[in-house]
């Protein structure tokens, strides 16, 4: 675990140097790997979401999902640490780091919930749950209400 830690950190550090080409957005991506090296989660959230809105090259695009799939991992949300990560390698499939970290967070998390089947054209639909509200053609129509019983004595009076 504090080697895949280290890796990971490693990496961090490592995307500064790929971004330092130049252009107009290189402060800010210098300012989004400070704040991640420094743990100030929430701006560094903040930051790399504007270059995530700003940016249009597919790889960087992946590598800036990597960041915010780590932080993620950092923050204790490992459900969107993984989408995050599956977000990267859609914009780039051979991405190794997001790669390895998303098969290394899916061994670490439980197996998600199994989906129902769908409901088959061919069978029945399964019966209602006795807390599901009466809809038209559910049953059979309530009777008619009937008017109060009063008696002879009780009009007189």
């Amino acid at each position: 675990m504090v080697q895949k830690v280290r890796y990971l950190v490693g990496v961090c550090l490592g995307v500064s140097v790929v971004f330092a080409q130049g252009g107009s957005s290189t402060r800010l991506y210098e300012k989004a790997q400070r704040y991640t090296q420094q743990s100030v989660w929430d701006s560094a959230i903040l930051v790399w979401r504007t270059l995530l809105s700003i940016e249009r090259d597919s790889v960087r695009r992946g590598l800036i999902y990597q960041q915010l799939g780590y932080i993620a991992v950092h923050k204790g949300d490992s459900t969107e640490a993984l989408r995050l990560w599956e977000q990267a390698l859609r914009y780039r499939p051979e991405y190794p780091v997001a790669q390895q970290n998303y098969r290394w967070l899916r061994q670490k998390l439980p197996p998600p919930p199994p989906i129902p089947p769908p409901v088959s054209a061919y069978e029945p639909p399964p019966p209602p749950s006795e807390k599901a509200l009466p809809h038209i053609g559910s049953g059979p129509p309530p009777p008619p209400l009937k008017p109060p019983f009063l008696s002879v004595a009780r009009l007189r009076n």
